[in-house]
């Protein structure tokens, strides 16, 4: 039953105290989500292994270094992360993001963006970047006079793949400005049915033919700069299942999701991504994606990322929340608690690493595997070094 309460939080923020209603839902508690900082954790070291084969294998993609031989095989690797992983990363982060808003009100929790990733992203862009190409080109010219050169070169700042950082400050300002302007500070919390898989195919439908209309003109791995780095084609399913995120926490969705329901949906993504392995180990091809205005394997590419897309999601959250939701030790805990920093600072350790190896005579996938090793147990470490300094568990 609904009841009407004036929100606590309104007085904080400075404004008249407006009636909100408020629905009782399923609580939820910390080990309920322990299966999301689980798959958070996942997914960041799948992003590490996706950025260690870059040299080795048919990326489409700009890298600063690249491999004399090449593994056909890691082109699926590439083609199925890139279906799915940094989608169901932006509808994990905006699941969050009401609770933030609902517990904190706008002026914390605009603070705590900024700091989390505003911080990492202005550190990354005006320092730690521009010094990672000094070491390569510097040539002993003084630091300032090469940043200030590169920079101008270059017509705008290098983000590398702190994109995803910019997109969800952009994204948590957008809707901390929302929420300001319908002057909801503390909203609704509504226990609803989880989506039929009629509504779910529907919504894989319309993913595949607005990507389809999108990619005519913003093929896969180009990018624009539209205030942050956006690659458009991809945009659609980050933004919509930002979106989702958001509204499967006010549905309390995302952490009870229905077995037959998960079940399915995950078979449907393994399928898809079965697919495109068996295609090039049967076919002995790369098999690149369509890149120039509209053909009819764009439309079969674009469902078939599409459905892929939407079975990992749902069925990884299915998976994890039944299978990987208990306590964590303290090595997982540790995994997950500096899996944001092994993010932040993977890329930059990771092309030393690549660089280092080059000179020996392993195979493009034993590389593969040694720098993201050799990348995550480094990363992972510096994270938890820096995290010692006071403070600094703040930002990361």
């Amino acid at each position: 039953m609904n009841q009407t309460v004036t929100s606590p939080q309104l007085a904080d923020a400075g404004t008249e105290a407006l009636p909100v209603a408020v629905a009782k839902a399923p609580a939820r508690s910390a080990a309920r989500l322990n299966f999301l900082d689980n798959l958070k954790m996942i997914l960041t070291v799948l992003v590490v292994a996706h950025h260690a084969g870059q040299p080795y294998g048919p990326t489409g993609g700009a890298w600063p270094m690249t491999h004399a031989v090449k593994e056909r095989m890691l082109g699926p690797f590439f083609h199925v992360n890139a279906s799915f992983f940094m989608g169901l990363f932006f509808l994990i982060s905006a699941y969050f993001l009401p609770a933030a808003f609902d517990r904190k009100g706008p002026a914390k929790f605009l603070a705590d963006r900024f700091l989390r990733l505003g911080v990492p992203l202005v550190a990354f862009v005006l320092i730690i970047f521009p010094a990672c190409e000094y070491v390569v080109q510097g040539h002993g010219r003084s630091f300032i006079a090469f940043v200030s050169d590169w920079l101008l070169t270059k017509h705008q700042f290098e983000f590398g793949h702190l994109w995803f950082v910019a997109h969800l400050l952009v994204y948590a300002l957008g809707y901390a400005l929302i929420r300001k302007l319908w002057r909801v500070y503390r909203a609704a919390v509504v226990s609803r049915p989880f989506p039929s898989n009629t509504a779910i195919l529907l919504y894989a439908l319309a993913l595949a033919a607005v990507c389809v209309v999108v990619r005519m003109w913003f093929p896969i791995d180009r990018w624009v700069f539209i205030g942050v780095p956006s690659e458009i084609a991809h945009l659609p399913q980050y933004f919509s299942l930002f979106v989702l995120g958001i509204v499967a926490y006010r549905y309390a969705w995302i952490d009870r999701v229905p077995v037959r329901t998960g079940r399915l949906w995950l078979a449907i993504g393994l399928l898809m991504a079965a697919a495109r392995y068996s295609y090039t180990a049967l076919h002995q091809s790369f098999l690149s994606w369509p890149r120039h205005g509209f053909e009819w394997s764009s439309l079969v590419w674009n469902t078939w990322e599409a459905f892929l897309c939407v079975g990992m999601c749902i069925g990884l959250l299915y998976w994890s929340q039944v299978h990987w939701n208990g306590a964590p030790g303290a090595f997982r805990r540790f995994l997950n608690r500096n899996a944001y920093g092994v993010y932040l600072f993977h890329l930059p350790i990771l092309v030393g690493i690549q660089l280092s190896l080059e000179p020996t005579s392993f195979g493009p996938l034993t590389l593969t595997l040694l720098s993201a090793l050799f990348t995550l147990a480094a990363s992972y470490l510096l994270t938890a070094g820096l995290r010692l300094i006071p403070g600094v568990s703040r930002v990361l």
